[in-house]
């Protein structure tokens, strides 16, 4: 089983003396790197796997605007439409009284329109039971030798830093502030 590096990052949002598990990505894979590693030894044309693939990509685009929620492939990840935006109560300036939010009150006009991904839970599941962690420090030198998905009393959940639940039981990550990695700070 290979490790994957982490690193310790201070969450300056909550304040000081707060800290999350990073990882230490190796790179990003191209479409075409991934594309001569799932064909290697296979007799698919690279060429018709690619046009398959954008094809495919193409329809999850198309749909995803239809809001569909779309399927990369089989208990992998969902794709899907999703909206921010809130109300809530707030005090009238000129009279100190509360202005009680209403589902009315609620418009798409100044929402954050953005496209969300859950995780299915059967992955996640198997990501968990297979993955091992190596922290490090930020030079890259190993720090300690240790699992950080076994938990610990000290942190919430102990490792397991999922942005949100979705109705299968997966987790769900929408494209956040944070260090582009995709990992909700808790």
């Amino acid at each position: 089983m290979a490790k994957i590096k982490y690193t310790a990052k201070e969450n300056k949002k909550l304040g000081t003396h707060s800290f999350y598990a990073a990882p230490v990505f190796n790179g990003k894979l191209s479409t075409e790197e991934l594309l001569e590693e799932a064909l290697d030894g296979k007799s698919v044309e690279p060429s018709i796997a690619r046009a398959v693939i954008e094809e495919y990509m193409k329809a999850i685009k198309r749909n995803v605007l239809k809001g569909f929620r779309c399927e990369l492939g089989t208990d992998f990840l969902t794709v899907y439409p999703n909206v921010s935006v809130s109300v809530k109560d707030t005090k009238d300036e000129k009279t100190g009284e509360t202005i009680v939010a209403t589902a009315k009150m609620l418009s798409a006009a100044n929402a954050k329109s953005r496209i969300g991904c859950s995780v299915a839970a059967k992955f996640s599941a198997k990501f968990a039971q297979e993955v091992s962690w190596q922290k490090v420090d930020q030079s890259g030198a190993v720090i300690e030798e240790e699992d950080i998905t076994q938990g610990n009393e000290n942190v919430d959940g102990g490792g397991d830093n999922t942005a949100g639940s979705t109705p299968s039981g997966g987790t769900t990550t929408s494209g956040g502030d944070d260090d582009s990695d995709g990992l909700d700070k808790g």
